[in-house]
């Protein structure tokens, strides 16, 4: 049976009001486009497509016979479905009219119209619902390092007396255990990920640039991806691995490295991975640096299982990439959880002080790339599920270095 997305809520408010208990939090206040769709289940168009901050905000309480509140412009709220599980609405004044000729808002209906967005409104919202839900003292934690500085002061003064403190912590901890629903859709994600890779690659050929691979790859998701869109596309050809956000026209030529770092978003998560390919013959150089990564990425994949600190992996991999001929290989991170964020990278990391355990659930993207003056960029990296006793890897395509 597919899991349902109103499962996925109820599972995550559940797991959300656990660690509230444990950190004495009576709410957590998400105003992250990421973090108000994890906590309410709907994506703010102005967060998402206008990158607006601080004009929404989703408040779950510790109290779990209490209703997550969303709080938010009545423009966009317009949009949000009346049957949003366990969630209610409160809305405040924007610059855009909305009119109500037929009075269906009834007394609802304010007609105030301030010049541009007021996150005094909307704090001040936050402070009524707060006092409402019999929260006038105690700790509220709100996305404060995500905030701008204005924003904080603008909650401070409109909601005197509470101790506000970080939750990105505690939104970190929530997120990097995914649920049925979620997995479905980075299973899903990875799939149309690699749909697109291996429609594109049927077209590269010498003389294909970067900015024309961009191209057939967003196509390919088009035509054969259920019309998914790209997150992102990170491709390179030849020696020129920058990322780069309007595409190479050179020319590819033979012995070029193309490589490909995609993600596909589905339903607010995507999927981050990555391929190498070669045109024509690979020389010697990039063989012996194909051949370290390839080995450091399939020990990766032997080592994950339950349990084990994400740091032990990084020191167990690192040494044997240097061993297998890249001595001087240095990186911060091996890895990341995948999901809901529009960075692709998303804690906790594969790092060397990363200290969080591999749980049954968690779907974590293992990487080894390189960047190299005058060679190009080369990357292996692959969606794996962690489960009871290992890991499943959610990739299909071959691990192999390909000649076109």
């Amino acid at each position: 049976m597919v899991p349902s997305k109103a499962e996925h809520l109820k599972n995550v408010a559940e797991r959300a009001r656990a660690i509230m208990e444990k950190e004495n939090v009576e709410a957590l206040v998400a105003s992250s486009c990421e973090n108000f769709y994890y906590l309410s289940g709907h994506p703010s168009t102005f967060m998402y497509t206008l990158r607006m901050n601080e004009v929404a905000l989703a408040v779950m309480f510790r109290d779990p016979s209490r209703r997550t509140v969303i709080i938010m412009n009545e423009f966009e709220a317009a949009g949000v479905p009346e049957d949003l599980p366990q969630c209610e609405l409160r809305t405040y004044p924007t610059w855009v009219d909305v009119d109500d000729p037929l009075g269906l808002r009834g007394g609802n209906y304010e007609g105030r119209r301030p010049v541009n967005h007021q996150v005094q409104e909307m704090f001040g919202l936050l402070g009524q619902v707060l006092a409402e839900h019999g929260i006038h003292g105690g700790r509220v934690a709100v996305e404060l390092n995500s905030m701008r500085y204005p924003a904080v002061n603008a909650l401070r003064e409109a909601v005197p007396g509470l101790e506000f403190t970080e939750a990105g912590a505690i939104l970190t901890e929530l997120r990097a255990l995914k649920t049925p629903w979620e997995i479905a859709q980075l299973r899903k994600s990875c799939e149309y990920a690699e749909i697109g890779i291996a429609e594109t690659i049927k077209g590269i050929r010498a003389g294909s640039s970067a900015a024309e691979i961009a191209d057939a790859f967003r196509l390919a998701l088009l035509t054969h991806a259920d019309g998914s869109s790209s997150r992102f596309h990170m491709i390179s050809v030849g020696a020129h691995f920058a990322p780069a956000h309007i595409f190479d026209t050179r020319p590819g030529q033979p012995g070029d490295l193309i490589k490909f770092d995609v993600g596909v978003d589905v339903a607010g998560y995507g999927s981050d991975i990555a391929r190498t390919f070669v045109l024509g013959a690979p020389s010697d150089t990039v063989k012996r640096i194909y051949g370290a990564l390839r080995a450091g990425h399939d020990r990766l994949l032997e080592l994950i299982e339950p349990g084990m600190p994400m740091k032990r992996a990084f020191d167990d991999v690192m040494p044997l990439i240097r061993r297998s001929g890249l001595p001087n290989y240095n990186r911060g991170h091996l890895g990341h959880s995948a999901g809901l964020s529009l960075a692709a990278e998303e804690a906790p990391f594969l790092s060397p002080s990363e200290e969080t355990v591999f749980r049954p659930g968690m779907v974590i993207c293992l990487e080894t790339p390189y960047y190299g003056y005058g060679v190009g960029s080369i990357m292996i990296e692959d969606m794996v599920l962690v489960t009871d006793n290992g890991c499943e890897r959610l990739n299909k395509l071959s691990r192999d270095l390909i000649s076109l």
